[in-house]
């Protein structure tokens, strides 16, 4: 019933964004297409930091693995030509997220600045244009609440949106990196996040040092005017490739303090990351599953009992990471290079997130994917819920490819 309700708010308040006209002035009447472009435009008042130059990256990605991907998905692209990664500032700047799916930037002379915006599309989880950002034919806004000092918005649209941690890690935490190099941390007062009352986006902020009071959020009002705006590019560009500042970012940011933990906790160089704290994409076989792998030394982690410091130590002293996709492996990022990952995917959501991620962070990948009989939609919503049954030979054989024969045997029954 709770998710019915929720179903039924969303689409009204689609509706009367769209069709009923309230404060309609506040919908921007172009688009900036280049935020370096308006920083340029004498009287903009906008300054624009260049921290990294653009850049053409690559990735191997098999054909059997695109071959598997669902219709609704788009394929893993092999080569992405990745834009500068920029800091803006704008004065008198606002930012609106009433669509959930999209972040609108909008600077002082109301005109969208493209590629500082997201606009994502649900159905298909990938990035549109800038001049499709849902913003633009809007007809209902909310006044904007007024923020005097400088906002540094760490709002990235999809699925941080929802307090989606993935996101949150790879995608909005390493802005703060950009706006570190840029030299503009101490001028900040307050940073913007969705939702204070996702724990995981308090916790990491004050881990670096920021005040609890600085901590802001769009809750209940989704229209900001910050008397400074300080903005950056999307960590990954609005494509697919991450870039290797990112994971380092994380490392340096937070494996110090997980130091202390790593001494004073005791955990398993070969991790299993359970989903059963989940309440979907679960694994059927999971009892045989752990079986199979207690063999070889492995316990299991339901990574919502532990706090960063302890997410970040266990997977900083991973020989080994074992789980099913999801959220929680973009833990990874703590991983030292080399260190594979064995990821279990359903037939119906074979996605590259991971494929991808642990290219740049040079570990070794091993993707089993589950038979086609575990799909029960057609459509990307409900198959992304599904539960999947792992292969327990497959399982076998990713363990022996992944470590050195010597290193690491079953122990007898």
């Amino acid at each position: 019933m709770q998710d019915l309700l929720s179903r039924v708010r969303r689409r009204t308040g689609h509706v009367l964004r769209e069709w009923v006209p309230y404060n309609a002035h506040y919908r921007p009447v172009g688009v900036h297409a280049s935020a370096r472009a308006l920083a340029a435009r004498a009287g903009s008042g906008a300054a624009y930091t260049e921290v990294y130059p653009a850049y053409h990256s690559t990735l191997a990605v098999s054909d059997d693995f695109n071959a598997l991907l669902p219709s609704y998905y788009d394929k893993v692209p092999a080569q992405e030509q990745i834009p500068a990664a920029f800091v803006l500032t704008l004065p008198g700047g606002r930012i609106n997220v009433d669509n959930r799916s999209s972040v609108a930037v909008i600077a002082a002379d109301n005109h969208l600045v493209g590629d500082a915006s997201l606009q994502y599309l649900p159905g298909r989880f990938s990035v549109t244009p800038a001049t499709a950002n849902p913003v633009l034919r809007q007809r209902y806004f909310q006044p904007p609440r007024r923020v005097q000092g400088t906002v540094c918005s760490l709002l990235s649209g999809g699925g941080a949106a929802i307090g989606n941690y993935y996101h949150w890690l790879l995608d909005s935490l390493p802005r703060l990196h950009l706006v570190q190099e840029a030299g503009l941390w101490d001028t900040i007062d307050y940073f913007l996040i969705y939702d204070r009352r996702h724990r995981f986006a308090v916790e990491t902020l004050l881990e670096l040092g920021i005040r609890d009071e600085q901590i802001i959020d769009v809750q209940p009002n989704a229209h900001i005017w910050a008397e400074h705006l300080v903005v950056t590019s999307p960590v990954r560009g609005g494509g697919h490739h991450s870039p290797v500042w990112a994971s380092e970012f994380m490392k340096q940011a937070y494996l110090p303090a997980a130091a202390a933990v790593s001494a004073g906790r005791r955990f398993s160089p070969f991790v299993y990351v359970s989903r059963r704290d989940a309440a979907f994409r679960r694994v059927r076989n999971e009892a045989e599953v752990e079986a199979l792998l207690a063999a070889y030394g492995f316990e299991s982690y339901a990574l919502s009992e532990l706090s960063l410091r302890e997410k970040a130590a266990l997977f900083s002293g991973a020989r080994l990471v074992v789980g099913p996709v999801g959220a929680g492996l973009i833990n990874i990022l703590f991983c030292a290079p080399g260190t594979p990952l064995i990821e279990f995917l359903p037939r119906n959501l074979v996605v590259g997130d991971y494929l991808e991620l642990t290219s740049r962070l040079q570990m070794p990948h091993y993707p089993l994917i589950s038979s086609r009989d575990d799909a029960s939609a057609q459509k990307a919503t409900a198959d992304r819920q599904d539960d999947l049954t792992v292969d327990l030979t497959a399982l076998r054989q990713a363990l022996q490819h992944a470590l050195a024969p010597a290193s690491l045997q079953p122990t007898e029954a």
